[in-house]
């Protein structure tokens, strides 16, 4: 007599993936999240009736180019927008390079994830739209700004460098518009100009012209 050992059913409906399928589908969810914070704070940003500019791809150091979510001009300066839709809790000091990320119901004892810090990467950021401005006057300033997008609780020392969607729509309203035809003016019409250089044979001579 054979004795069949009986296995338990795979529920169809949830596959058991590959960890490379795994790696696949938090990408994929990681971007899709990202897009929505990124059009929840481009509507914003359109409401604020200040000239706007979203997804903006502009030539970076080493003849590489560097793609910024939204840049926003106003009386002050130019404002460089990234935008982040985390979830979980997240703790680090503003001048880490990585941010710890856990989420509810992990164990304690489990190693936090490590984020890159927005903060550090919209600093590049403003350093490629600086390089910019800067051949039209060096005195015009660019200013970072991160937005929390997502359901994140931040620790108080990253809240503090950090905005939410409210706390960007207090932002804009507090600003002057920039309605001049001043430095500030010519060194936006530069980084329009400069927005399309996307492949970086075309950084040389979009600089070269800007001189």
């Amino acid at each position: 007599m054979v004795r069949l050992r009986r296995r338990g059913i795979r529920n169809p409906g949830h596959p058991r993936l590959t960890p490379h399928e795994q790696a696949v589908w938090r990408s994929f969810r990681a971007e899709i999240q990202g897009d929505k914070g990124e059009n929840a704070v481009a509507d914003v940003l359109n409401r604020s009736g200040l000239p706007v500019l979203h997804d903006v791809i502009l030539p970076a150091q080493n003849e590489r180019t560097t793609q910024i979510d939204h840049l926003f001009l106003s009386a002050a300066g130019i404002h460089v927008v990234e935008t982040k839709r985390y979830g979980g809790e997240l703790t680090g000091h503003p001048q880490d390079e990585r941010w710890r990320q856990r989420f509810a119901g992990e164990d304690a004892d489990a190693p936090a994830r490590l984020i890159y810090s927005p903060l550090i990467q919209n600093a590049g950021h403003c350093r490629a739209v600086y390089a910019l401005v800067r051949l039209v006057d060096p005195a015009i300033q660019v200013f970072n700004h991160v937005v929390m997008a997502g359901s994140a609780i931040l620790s108080p020392a990253l809240a503090s460098r950090t905005l939410s969607l409210s706390a960007l729509e207090t932002l804009l309203g507090s600003l002057g518009r920039n309605d001049s035809q001043g430095s500030l003016a010519e060194a936006w019409r530069r980084i329009e100009l400069a927005r399309h250089a996307r492949k970086s044979r075309d950084v040389q001579p979009v600089i070269s012209s800007l001189r």
